[in-house]
């Protein structure tokens, strides 16, 4: 946790695309749902509504407070925060993007975190999907530009201890990852085979001690992620595979295993389906 009064996360990246290309990923619905949430609106205006969807339950909605066409978005939206007058404090997420030749730096800053316990949950949530949300920009935008995405999931929201729940995404009996996946760095090979015999194999990009993520070369330079996250007094177990140019019933089929796979590994939790697979 954060030493300051006002908390907050920032990150930069390099993408090795021109400036235009990453505005309109962050900036546009369409270029949006290549990489982001599946479901997505944007307006153009300062004052206009910017949302990001996974599901119903995750339904994020933002204010648009900035747009400076090509260079800077910002956008505010009420966090699970009260401010003490009847609604929800407000937090902040700005892009900035620089141009430097045929590549773009693009920095993300999320503030307004104070420094309330009750920030807590929500400011880690964010220090950890941001890094990963990126890789998959930056997947998308380098090795499938202008390219639709097509997403096989699963995931459940459970009462669970979150290291238990990644213990079983990890096992034996769901991704079979191995006892090495904790110690995976970025651009290190990996080979999953799951229970089910579906074989998943690339590089890294991203590891965390309860989630992953990776280059799916198996599965055409997919972006695949196996995740065990907090949120809203729940733990989330999900599963995810964003390929482009993939045969759709392959990966509704797949899908399919993946959430027998959960209720087979959470039959004792009573949880209930979050996520299905399906083609954004």
């Amino acid at each position: 946790m954060a030493d300051q009064a006002d908390r907050k996360f920032e990150m930069e990246i390099e993408i090795a695309v021109p400036p235009d290309q990453v505005w309109h990923a962050i900036a546009d619905a369409e270029g949006v749902r290549r990489w982001f949430a599946p479901v997505a609106e944007a307006d153009r205006e300062v004052g206009g509504k910017i949302v990001w969807e996974w599901a119903p339950q995750h339904r994020w909605v933002h204010r648009i407070e900035a747009r400076e066409e090509g260079k800077r978005l910002k956008t505010s939206y009420d966090s699970s925060v009260p401010d003490g007058s009847g609604g929800q404090k407000k937090l902040f997420v700005e892009f900035l993007l620089e141009g430097q030749g045929g590549s773009t730096k693009l920095r993300v800053v999320q503030s307004g975190f104070g420094p309330e316990a009750d920030f807590d949950e929500e400011y880690e949530g964010i220090s950890r999907g941001w890094p990963v949300e990126l890789g998959s920009l930056k997947l998308s935008l380098e090795k499938h530009p202008g390219k639709d995405r097509q997403i096989a999931r699963a995931a459940r929201d459970l009462v669970i201890d979150q290291h238990e729940a990644w213990r079983r995404l990890t096992g034996d009996q769901g991704f079979a990852c191995g006892p090495d996946i904790g110690s995976l760095r970025k651009g290190e090979p990996f080979r999953f085979e799951t229970a089910d015999g579906d074989v998943i194999e690339g590089t890294a990009l991203h590891c965390h001690d309860t989630d992953f993520c990776g280059c799916a070369t198996s599965h055409g330079n997919a972006f695949v992620r196996i995740s065990s996250e907090r949120w809203g007094g729940q733990v989330h177990p999900w599963l995810w595979l964003a390929a482009y140019g993939e045969d759709e019933a392959e990966l509704k089929a797949l899908s399919g295993r993946w959430d027998k796979m959960l209720e087979r590994l959470f039959a004792d939790c009573g949880e209930s389906a979050a996520g299905s697979a399906g083609t954004s």
